[in-house]
């Protein structure tokens, strides 16, 4: 991959890092917010479904800064780029859309079927 390639795309990881860190600090205010408000019991539902909503969120993002810390320790150490299952190269192409992806195509493929294999056995014994 060409250096300025490489440069553009540390820029957007960077970009998103502190779109992810804005997006947290507007949870955590909003999660402030509703602890202060003086909630009655017909509320109380309303406010376990958003605790929910905001806890999941919260894991999503930090999953997604965890990605992108990944990438960024990468480009520094010539490491980027490159699949972590195969060690075979990312397409440019791939790494354009998803710049903090660790994975090719088709790896990336696989370890999707795998992990929906995987939740409809547990979907299914929960049954």
């Amino acid at each position: 991959m060409k250096e300025k390639d490489m440069e553009r795309l540390k820029s957007v990881l960077m970009k998103q890092r502190r779109e992810l860190f804005a997006q947290l600090q507007g949870l955590e205010s909003d999660w402030e917010k509703l602890g202060e408000r003086d909630i009655e019991m017909e509320e109380e539902a309303q406010k376990a479904h958003l605790t929910e909503l905001f806890s999941q969120l919260d894991e999503m993002e930090l999953k997604e800064l965890k990605e992108i810390d990944a990438a960024l320790i990468k480009i520094n150490t010539a490491a980027y780029g490159i699949c972590e299952t195969c060690s075979k190269p990312v397409s440019p192409e791939r790494l354009e859309a998803l710049p903090a992806t660790p994975f090719c195509k088709r790896c990336a493929r696989e370890a999707e079927k795998a992990a929906s294999s995987t939740r409809r056995l547990n979907s299914s014994e929960t049954q």
